[in-house]
């Protein structure tokens, strides 16, 4: 029995993984879709208040209504990505990097679906961004 296991393992070792269908990937994204938007959806409404004559347990109230609206704008964010790669996908073009078009490491796409840009652009947009917020 322990010889046929061994057997069938070593046998898989040569073999790379299969790369997702366009199928498993639009599955994939649909899915991180719908649990970005209950997360939108589950957040109390916000809104601005002005700060003048705020009291220090007001302040720190604004400051958390703060932070979930950043929050809320890093989720409304990653739906507008998630969408855009679900465009790419049905455009023929997911999995190749928006500025150079080479082709995004399998791995990068695994970890994140929605990457729009290969390590080398992902990395020179980063740079530029801190650079520009200086």
């Amino acid at each position: 029995m322990m010889d046929g296991l061994l057997l069938q393992t070593v046998e898989g070792l040569g073999e790379r993984p299969q790369a997702p269908t366009a199928c498993d990937i639009w599955e994939s994204l649909e899915a991180e879709k719908e649990c970005v938007a209950r997360e939108i959806m589950a957040a109390r409404p916000l809104c601005h208040r002005d700060l003048d004559g705020m009291q220090e347990s007001q302040a720190s109230e604004e400051y958390v209504r703060e932070l979930e609206w950043q929050q809320r704008e890093h989720l409304r964010a990653r739906l507008r990505d998630l969408c855009e790669a679900e465009d790419r996908l049905r455009d023929g073009v997911y999995g190749r990097c928006r500025k150079c078009a080479a082709e995004i490491d399998r791995r990068r796409l695994a970890a994140d679906p929605a990457a729009a840009l290969c390590m080398i652009c992902q990395k020179s947009t980063d740079s530029e961004v801190v650079f520009y917020t200086m």
